[in-house]
């Protein structure tokens, strides 16, 4: 049996998550209430957001090595562990190249911008940010590209009648019924 992870990023769509056979990986500060293993963080401002609100999490908080050297440098107390050899840009994009390495199939909810011009969070109600640039869902998916690269087969799921985007013989399209 093949071995699964589903990542649930902060798009509009991750909604469409539905309790899963494997482990599962959110994305940033968690907001949904989902059962999860893991918790994907790559930016800064969501570590500091983490730190300065005494967030506390009974789950491993994955990020990349850099910015566990910048936030050891302030000697900020965490419980983060530096695990990303390779940030992708977003949060979704490094867990997904990330567990590729130990998963076969790999999950994708919430990650809008694989198949829209959406890069809108849910984050952002946490975490004010300035806008974003208009081709921002174009850089995200260039990067995506190193996810796709392992060989590993992943799952886009999306909502029904959601056009798709060709990626590869090994990313599938998963159109939700609602």
């Amino acid at each position: 049996m093949a071995k699964q992870i589903a990542i649930v990023g902060n798009g509009p769509s991750r909604n469409l998550y539905r309790p899963f056979p494997g482990d599962v990986c959110v994305c940033n500060i968690p907001q949904l209430d989902i059962e999860y293993d893991y918790i994907s963080v790559v930016d800064r401002k969501a570590t500091d957001y983490i730190i300065n609100n005494g967030l506390k999490f009974d789950r491993p908080i994955l990020i990349p090595k850099q910015l566990d050297e910048e936030i050891r440098n302030q000697k900020k107390p965490t419980k983060m562990i530096a695990t990303f050899k390779e940030k992708l840009m977003n949060s979704a994009a490094t867990a997904a190249y990330h567990f590729a390495q130990e998963y076969d199939v790999i999950w994708l909810y919430g990650c809008d911008s694989l198949w829209s011009t959406v890069t809108k969070s849910h984050q952002d109600e946490l975490i004010p940010r300035a806008p974003r640039p208009s081709n921002l869902h174009e850089r995200w998916r260039k990067h995506w590209k190193t996810a796709w690269d392992t060989g590993k087969q992943f799952v886009i799921v999306c909502p029904k009648g959601t056009e798709t985007v060709e990626y590869g013989k090994n990313v599938a399209w998963n159109h939700s019924k609602r």
